[in-house]
């Protein structure tokens, strides 16, 4: 799994999935919003993995949590559908796990990501722009 970007930073992290997208076609890819906040999603800060053909993990830099963020976050998704994304899903974790769980080896990361993971609208996240 590629890490990319930097946390708290939306617009570096924004260029950053942008280049690594380059050239790809996403339909099969599962694009993971990971999250620590559900029912205050204006605090919330947003970490992206994606799973498919290449795998990429952009770290909590995107969401209202950041000046900036809900704008790169709405436009990373426009980014991905735009590529052929069409499988998005929510992880909810508590605020306190999110960067330990940013943390750990790759396939857990994965692992523990799909077993909370519930689909969702990226309506949702395009609301900013």
């Amino acid at each position: 799994m590629e890490r990319i970007g930097l946390r708290a930073a939306p617009r570096l992290s924004l260029e950053a999935l942008k280049e690594a997208l380059r050239g790809l076609r996403l339909p099969e890819t599962k694009v993971y919003l990971i999250t620590d906040w559900q029912d205050r999603r204006e605090k919330a800060r947003y970490a992206l993995l994606l799973h498919g053909k290449k795998d990429l993990l952009v770290p909590d830099a995107f969401g209202p949590a950041f000046p900036g963020g809900e704008e790169a976050l709405a436009e990373a998704i426009r980014l991905l559908e735009a590529g052929g994304a069409r499988k998005f899903y929510e992880a909810v974790v508590a605020p306190g796990e999110l960067t330990a769980l940013l943390s750990l080896p790759s396939e857990e990361l994965l692992k523990r990501v799909q077993t909370v993971a519930n689909p969702a609208d990226p309506a949702l996240y395009r609301r900013a722009a």
